[in-house]
């Protein structure tokens, strides 16, 4: 090999660290960004229950998301909550993630789903009347 071929080989070597180097950063600048991120969504009223409040969804990173779940009345004391498949019109019983139960008016869960798959569609939080009375849906939230 040449001297000349040897520097060329050296200067393609630089350029691909500097390049590799700079895309790394773009990629965790924006895994950074996307962190932190935060959407509010009011939950509907079913079934004549008067319940009504909010879905919080924050990006915690790392592919998960902090929900939290207001609700009022708060007096309520112990209402399962989950995310289902579907819509609030359109609800697949099963849930795909259960979340803390509504204990006095909140929630605070943190589920292994990153906020942009949350909102990719069709999925929806439900709260339910009681343990006791899970066939009783009180308030829903379209996840969009």
């Amino acid at each position: 090999m040449t001297i000349e071929e040897v520097s060329k080989l050296k200067r393609t070597r630089a350029h691909a660290s500097v390049v590799l180097a700079a895309v790394t950063y773009a990629l965790v600048v924006a895994a950074c960004a996307s962190a932190g991120e935060t959407r509010t969504i009011q939950l509907e009223t079913l079934n004549g229950s008067g319940v009504n409040g909010s879905v919080t969804l924050v990006d915690v990173g790392q592919g998960r998301t902090r929900v939290d779940v207001q609700v009022e009345p708060a007096g309520n004391p112990n209402m399962p909550a989950h995310i289902h498949p579907g819509t609030c019109v359109d609800l697949i019983p099963q849930p795909k993630y259960p979340l803390q139960n509504v204990v006095d008016g909140t929630s605070s869960t943190v589920v292994p789903a990153s906020l942009g798959e949350l909102v990719a569609g069709d999925l929806a939080v439900n709260v339910h009347r009681s343990n006791e009375d899970l066939r009783t849906y009180t308030a829903c939230a379209d996840l969009r």
